[in-house]
């Protein structure tokens, strides 16, 4: 059976000098191992700090892992020190970055699907207009035309104005 493990966040904005508890909560996941749990959290939790607003500096954050109850002598702590801090941003930054990529190259893609479908439709239409006046030139009456071309019989008028105008 798994054990039942329990963990506080602290954090410190004296380079480690003090610590506070920022919570505590139980594993929900069932986690067979406390070093997991802690560095799972730690991760989890620096992450959502570095999301924040970016108003205050990210403070030193530390995960200690007991067993049942937040007491006695930790089973295993993890911290975040200046590297790992870096290392954890940096890694952060380049997901971010490859996000926007990725949104960029799909608005492109998604732009010129657009650019072909307006070209795609113009052409369509300048074939409809082709065939209703072939339509009219065979004398073919409006409605069925109009009707025919999912349009109405004004449309087929205008067309027909334009023949005779010599457009």
């Amino acid at each position: 059976m798994t054990p039942a493990f329990v963990f506080t966040i602290q954090t410190s904005t004296d380079k480690g000098r003090t610590w506070l508890v920022d919570g505590t909560a139980a594993d929900e996941r069932g986690y067979a191992s406390p070093e997991q749990l802690a560095s799972d959290v730690l991760d989890a939790t620096y992450r959502s700090l570095l999301e924040g607003t970016g108003s205050a500096p990210v403070p030193l954050v530390q995960v200690q892992v007991y067993s049942g109850s937040v007491t006695g002598i930790p089973l295993a702590t993890s911290s975040i020190g200046t590297d790992r801090q870096w290392e954890a941003t940096h890694d952060l930054l380049a997901e971010i970055s490859a996000d926007i990529k990725r949104f960029e190259e799909e608005k492109k893609q998604a732009e010129q699907q657009a650019a072909s479908a307006h070209t795609a439709i113009g052409n369509a239409k300048q074939r409809l207009e082709s065939v209703t006046k072939s339509a009219i030139r065979m004398k073919m009456p409006q409605v069925d035309i109009a009707h025919g071309a999912n349009r109405s019989r004004e449309w087929v008028r205008r067309i027909q104005g334009g023949l005779t105008t010599g457009q």
